[in-house]
């Protein structure tokens, strides 16, 4: 799978690259509201997006409204990460047809899951299953990438 990350944090990078390992998936992180625009236009094969509630100052619903203009990425399930929304940001959100709405913390593989499944209802199971590619992953690769993940979420609980 491929999923555009739009979020100047490095950490959710990370986190999300180690986990996309996984399944021979891809990250790639963009922190400009233009050239993510650009990006889609010239790759539509994009399998999901995940962004912050802004990015660079921009706020992420322009990303959105965007998507629902464009022909060929209409489809691709977006969710937001995010530290804090209202109810009435949630709301707005979820009108904007957004995926799923996830808060930081976040558990990396929710984010996997949410994208797998809104794929399945849309495209089938078979279009999952051709776009994740299974990989024999040995037993400690898991452990580093586990460990990662545990250090991960440490320091998210001891940023102040």
């Amino acid at each position: 799978m491929r999923i555009l990350l739009l979020d100047e944090d490095r950490a959710t990078y990370q986190v999300l690259s180690e986990v996309a390992q996984l399944s021979s998936s891809e990250i790639i992180q963009i922190t400009d509201m233009e050239e993510a625009k650009r990006f889609l236009k010239e790759n539509p094969d994009i399998d999901g997006i995940v962004a912050e509630q802004k990015i660079n100052g921009k706020p992420t619903w322009e990303i959105i409204q965007y998507m629902k203009n464009e022909k060929g990425v209409r489809e691709i399930p977006f969710i937001i990460l995010t530290s804090s929304l209202t109810k009435d940001e949630k709301d707005f959100y979820h009108y904007m047809g957004v995926t799923a709405i996830l808060e930081k913390p976040f558990n990396p593989l929710e984010v996997f899951t949410a994208i797998v499944e809104y794929l399945k209802k849309t495209k089938g199971e078979e279009y999952v299953k051709s776009r994740l590619e299974e990989e024999e992953v040995d037993k400690n690769a898991l452990k580093a990438i586990i460990q990662k993940l545990i250090n991960f979420f440490k320091s998210l609980f001891t940023r102040k």
